[in-house]
């Protein structure tokens, strides 16, 4: 035995350098994929009580840190054109009666990881961006079934020590079910927006809003 490895000793030694290469590669793997998930930012945006448009719009922030809303951006697809609104100003909110807290007043504002933000009701933020890129009267629920065919929102914001806004945006239609309209979403998941052209262009878009 002693001879077999005095014979195979170079041998032996390229095997245990390549295995020792082999498991600092495994663990620098695993370090690099824990650092970069605590590095990115992760929202979801969905819906909730139902599939009417009076149902909720919920941000939830699957980061490892906190996010900072810093604002909510709509772009309606309708029978006129597709239309471009900002409501991080939450003046559909303010006009709903609801209660005067800060959350009610403002769609900005801090999301600590695994907590959401509720955004309102669809039918509010449909109606006010309507009402908004068209500058006509409020729309009852059926109307903006008829008027928007589908709609995305695009939530903008704030995570750690990024030095770009990030971003996520989810895409919605509308759809009539027995007369009535009703939510769908096309796309399971929330598309987050990585890209540093991307990121910029949601900056200098958001500084013009200021």
């Amino acid at each position: 035995m002693l001879e077999w490895l005095s014979g195979n000793a170079q041998t032996i030694s390229a095997l245990t350098s390549i295995g020792t290469l082999t498991i600092w590669t495994i663990y620098l793997q695993i370090f690099w994929r824990s650092y970069r998930r605590q590095g990115t930012a992760k929202l979801i945006i969905n819906w909730g009580e139902g599939r009417k448009l009076s149902a909720r719009c919920f941000v939830t922030n699957m980061s490892e840190r906190a996010v900072f809303i810093q604002g909510v951006v709509v772009d309606l697809q309708t029978r006129c054109g597709r239309h471009r609104v900002h409501i991080s100003d939450a003046e559909d909110v303010r006009r709903s009666g609801r209660p005067t807290e800060w959350k009610h007043l403002t769609r900005q504002g801090p999301v600590d990881p695994g907590k959401l933000l509720d955004m309102g009701s669809f039918e509010t933020i449909l109606d006010y961006s309507v009402h908004v890129s068209s500058g006509e009267e409020k729309f009852v629920d059926s109307e903006l079934g008829q008027r928007v065919q589908e709609f995305e929102i695009t939530i903008i914001g704030v995570y750690g020590s990024e030095d770009m806004l990030i971003g996520a945006s989810r895409r919605f239609q509308i759809e009539r079910c027995e007369g009535k309209p009703l939510l769908h979403s096309p796309t399971v998941e929330t598309y987050q927006i990585t890209s540093s052209r991307e990121r910029r262009q949601l900056g200098k878009e958001l500084t013009k809003q200021l």
